[in-house]
C-alpha cells in the first residue's frame, strides 16, 4: 500500500476513534442520568398509585357522608313540616278565634299597672 493511502486511512481511523470516544464520553453521563431519572419516575409512579388509592377511599367516605347528610336533611325537612303544621293549627284554632281577646291584653295590663300605682299612693 502506498504510504499516502496508509496515512489517510490512519487519519480517518484516528478521527473515527476520537469521534467514537467523544460519543461514549457524552453518552455515558446521559445514560447514567436517564437511569436515575427512571428510578425517580418509578418512585413517583408508586406514590401516584398510593395517592390514587387514598383518593378512592376518601371518595368512598365522602359518598357515605353525603348519604348521611341527605338523610339528616330529609329528617329536618320532615321536622320542619310537622312544626309548620302545628303552627298552622295553633294559628287557626287559637289565635284567630281569640284575636279579639288577645287585643285586650295590653289594655288589661295598662289598667292593672294603674291600679297598682293607685294602691301604692
Amino acid at each position: 500500500m502506498n504510504p499516502t493511502v496508509t496515512a489517510i486511512v490512519f487519519v480517518v481511523v484516528v478521527l473515527l476513534a476520537v469521534g467514537f470516544l467523544l460519543l461514549v464520553v457524552t453518552l455515558v453521563p446521559t445514560i447514567i442520568q436517564l437511569k436515575s431519572l427512571l428510578k425517580d419516575l418509578e418512585k413517583t409512579s408508586s406514590e401516584a398509585r398510593e395517592l390514587a388509592a387514598n383518593l378512592k377511599s376518601i371518595s368512598g367516605k365522602v359518598e357515605e357522608d353525603i348519604g348521611k347528610v341527605d338523610h339528616i336533611l330529609n329528617s329536618t325537612k320532615e321536622s320542619v313540616d310537622v312544626v309548620k303544621n302545628a303552627l298552622k293549627l295553633v294559628d287557626k284554632s287559637f289565635i284567630k278565634k281569640s284575636a279579639g281577646l288577645l287585643a285586650l291584653i295590653p289594655a288589661i295590663r295598662f289598667g292593672w299597672n294603674l291600679i297598682k300605682k293607685h294602691k301604692r299612693r
